[in-house]
């Protein structure tokens, strides 16, 4: 009964935290389906989510060694240091709905300045991101790898290999970055604190 909660306390929670999200299927694992202030691993898959105005396709998160408190009027939450693998999904579309979003705007200002070209919307082909710039007359040609160094990720110039940081966050490790034909997955570590209220 008090792992259903959990459940569903987690889905109303995402549902809170998110603009948008479409959520597939959580698990709560325990040892012998028992509670006794510990989780053993919680796995959440979703899609179409839009968290902090930044659009994801799919995302897959799990966590694990999870320990409960319970606080004032009968709050729920985890500790901290609770570990968390993340698996996510960034589509063409997802990205430029970010970059043109209004509050990601000094981040799309920061790229047209170290590309020295306003774009209208970004392409993945080749393992690369191409810029498409706003004149369909132009004949500039600029495309950017991705790198990832523990807790960066930097756009890196094709040409002449400058680099500039679009992630820097220590609370994230960076594990892998792949591209893909139209998508870019990436791997990651956090650890977390979640403050959940029972349902």
């Amino acid at each position: 009964m008090i792992l259903k909660l959990i459940k569903l306390g987690i889905e109303n929670i995402l549902k809170i935290i998110c603009e948008k999200i479409i959520i597939k299927n959580i698990k709560v694992i325990n040892k012998y389906n028992k509670f006794n202030g510990k989780i053993d691993e919680l796995c959440i898959k979703a899609e179409s989510i839009i968290f902090n105005k930044i659009h994801i396709s799919t995302i897959d998160i799990h966590i694990r060694n999870i320990i409960f408190r319970l606080g004032l009027n009968n709050k729920i939450f985890f500790i901290d240091n609770s570990n968390a693998e993340i698996n996510m999904r960034l589509t063409r579309d997802n990205i430029n709905k970010t970059l043109f979003n209004n509050k990601w705007n000094s981040l799309k200002t920061s790229i047209e300045s170290f590309i020295s070209m306003s774009f209208e919307s970004i392409e993945i082909n080749d393992k690369s991101i191409y810029f498409i710039p706003f004149d369909p007359f132009s004949d500039e040609d600029v495309h950017c790898n991705l790198r990832y160094d523990k807790n960066t990720i930097s756009l890196v110039n094709n040409i002449n290999q400058e680099k500039l940081s679009i992630l820097n966050d220590r609370n994230i490790i960076v594990n892998n970055l792949y591209f893909k034909e139209s998508h870019i997955d990436l791997e990651l570590s956090s650890k977390i604190t979640f403050n959940l209220l029972k349902p």
